[in-house]
């Protein structure tokens, strides 16, 4: 027979090498570079390593660590290495584990854009990063979107990732804010200044991002100009909020712009009042997405959105602000932006509750394999979009189908251009018949 070697027996003479059968144990761990920051705080980090029993795990433990001292938020760079022990104190089979790093500088900046729903804004930030010494972050945040929104952020941030409870990712921030947006298909003008405190934590064992919020601020309502009706001026002026938030998050999703497989469940409660103890508005949506892989890349994604206002009418009106505006890229294609809920002396009058659903067959685009990684970036769909206002029933549906064509902006956003062709709308609405553009992180 042929004199030549087959590739299963070259690999059965030759294997991978099992570090398993290695016994190893840490002896020593050390971390350098640290100059503002506290000893405890990275400490904590490294309580795995001691816990290998062979040269495989020491590897994998090490890499785990590295992961969780960049999470930290202190380091610009970190290098590893690992070395045998020698001297006093030295056990047989035992390593040392070095991690040398380079802190971040006590000022760092960037200039970038930041993705809204349909609106992207130029940002300006500053970061004092490790104020105290324990990961403490102070940034600035300025930015100025292209429909006029502006944005000043001022929040401190304190992680209590070095603790006992550091498993649970806990954070807890306090930000003083000033936001002012126009909203012209309502016809006025929101300017709200206040302070949030937020305190953060997750439960990783299940996938779910917790998020406790309350939000004290001034929000005033100015008219846009002469043609804002008399319902609208009505709620203008000064107004003293008091919010009271929980944002509960799960993603077992693939992937978060265009995934293929697995589920999405955000629901966010807020109670809402002049103060504390005083709540007059209980404001609840739920957003969910179920993805299924096909065959060819190509996935069906299913995903809907729903939102409730309770309210005694029998007081005050709400303010406009407070109600939901369905219509647009994000919540219903082929309408325009609050396009798909009552109107009210010919601008857009805002609902109490609304809900929405969407169907999306999605497909990498064709000829994908000849344009490299940049077709990545790419998705062409099919969708069918329906939903309705003011209602929990099938009456005055509203519902559009077409075809578009989707490109990924950074892990998060997405830009999609579509074709939508309304199919039922009620007297009023502001339908969109044909090419549609939206910029977003959350559609249906």
């Amino acid at each position: 027979m042929g004199g030549g070697t087959s590739r299963a027996e070259a690999e059965k003479r030759s294997p991978d090498p099992d570090f398993t059968r290695f016994k190893a144990r840490v002896d020593r761990v050390y971390i350098s570079g640290l100059q503002r920051t506290h000893d405890d705080y990275v400490q904590r980090a490294a309580r795995h390593l001691f816990k290998a029993q062979n040269f495989q795990e020491v590897i994998m433990e090490t890499a785990n660590v590295k992961e969780e001292l960049l999470r930290l938020g202190i380091f610009k760079n970190l290098n590893i290495s690992i070395d045998t022990t020698k001297g006093e104190g030295s056990t047989k089979n035992g390593y040392m584990v070095s991690f040398v790093g380079e802190e971040l500088s006590r000022i760092t900046g960037n200039v970038g854009v930041e993705v809204g729903q349909n609106d992207g804004a130029a940002t300006t930030e500053l970061v004092t990063p490790n104020l105290f010494g324990r990961g403490e972050r102070l940034s600035l945040n300025l930015s100025r979107s292209y429909v006029r929104n502006s944005v000043v952020n001022m929040k401190f941030t304190k992680p209590f990732l070095h603790t006992i409870v550091g498993d649970y990712e806990p954070e807890a921030s306090i930000t003083l804010f000033r936001h002012a947006s126009p909203h012209p298909w309502s016809k006025y003008r929101l300017e709200d200044n206040g302070m949030l405190l937020d305190f953060s934590f997750a439960v990783p064992s299940l996938g779910f991002v917790n998020s406790l919020q309350y939000e004290l601020g001034m929000k005033e309502l100015f008219a846009l100009d002469k043609q804002t009706p008399f319902f609208v001026r009505e709620h203008c002026g000064p107004r003293l909020v008091s919010t009271l938030r929980y944002i509960g998050q799960y993603d077992g999703r693939d992937d978060s712009v265009f995934p293929s497989a697995g589920v999405y469940v955000k629901g966010t409660t807020e109670l809402i009042g002049s103060r504390l103890a005083q709540v007059g508005i209980v404001r609840q949506e739920m957003h969910a997405e179920l993805n299924v892989p096909l065959f060819l890349g190509a996935s069906l994604q299913l995903c809907g959105r729903i939102g409730a206002i309770l309210h005694d009418k029998r007081k005050e009106s709400l303010p406009i602000h407070q109600l939901y505006f369905p219509g647009g890229p994000q919540t219903l294609r082929g309408f325009e932006l609050s396009g798909a809920c009552p109107r009210r002396e010919g601008i857009a009058a805002g609902c109490q509750s609304y809900w929405a659903t969407g169907l999306h067959l999605w497909t990498p685009l064709p000829f994908n394999q000849y344009f490299g990684g940049f077709g990545n970036l790419f998705r062409t769909h099919a969708f069918y979009n329906i939903g309705t206002c003011d209602s929990f029933t099938t009456d005055k549906l509203r519902s559009t189908a077409g075809i578009g064509i989707a490109f990924r902006m950074g892990q998060k956003a997405r830009i999609e251009f579509n074709y939508c062709q309304p199919l039922s709308y009620e007297a009023g609405d502001r339908t969109v018949k044909g090419f549609q553009f939206g910029i977003g992180y959350e559609f249906i």
